[in-house]
C-alpha cells in the first residue's frame, strides 16, 4: 500500500480539516510513527484546484501498518 508521507506539523494542522463539503483529511501513522496521507482518485481531483494541491506533489511511499494487538477473550 502506498501513501504520501507528511510532516507531523502538516498532519496536526490539517487533521479533520474539510477540503470539500463532506470530505476531510485523516492522516494515519505507520509502524515507525510516520504520518501518511491516502487519497482516492476522486479526492486527488477534488483538491487539485484548492490550496491543498501541494499535497499532490508529494511522491508516493510504501506504507507499513502498525500491528493490531490481539485481544485474548479468555
Amino acid at each position: 500500500m502506498e501513501g504520501r508521507i507528511v510532516t507531523n506539523e502538516t498532519a496536526e494542522s490539517l487533521q479533520g480539516v474539510f477540503f470539500d463539503a463532506d470530505t476531510f483529511f485523516n492522516f494515519v501513522q505507520d509502524i515507525n510513527e510516520v504520518y501518511f496521507l491516502f487519497l482516492s482518485e476522486q479526492d486527488a481531483i477534488d483538491i487539485s484546484t484548492t490550496e491543498y494541491a501541494y499535497l499532490l506533489e508529494i511522491p508516493l511511499s510504501e506504507y507499513t501498518p502498525k500491528q493490531t494487538p490481539i485481544i485474548n477473550e479468555n
